[in-house]
């Protein structure tokens, strides 16, 4: 009789593709948060990089999306971490 406690591996291959893939999108928002809080901004709180027109205050709505994004990361690690343990 099959022990009905085990996991499957795929549950634990599945979780870690979800967690490299979040930690991709919670560095690119990192990064783009780091960008955008580094731009120079004129008086009306805009700056115009050829293309897009940044508005003041999106590089701190980002920082905060990356930083819920890190923390989903950490989450699913530590439930790696868990299962790995079972």
């Amino acid at each position: 009789m099959p022990n009905q406690n085990h996991r499957p591996r795929w549950r634990r291959a599945l979780l870690t593709l979800v967690a490299v893939l979040t930690a991709l999108a919670a560095a690119w928002t990192t990064w783009q948060a780091w960008v955008l809080l580094r731009l120079p901004y004129n008086e009306q709180g805009r700056h115009f990089d050829g293309l897009v027109v940044h508005h003041e205050g999106t590089g701190e709505v980002l920082a905060g999306v990356a930083v819920g994004l890190w923390l989903v990361v950490s989450g699913l690690a530590l439930l790696i971490r868990r299962i790995r343990k079972d």
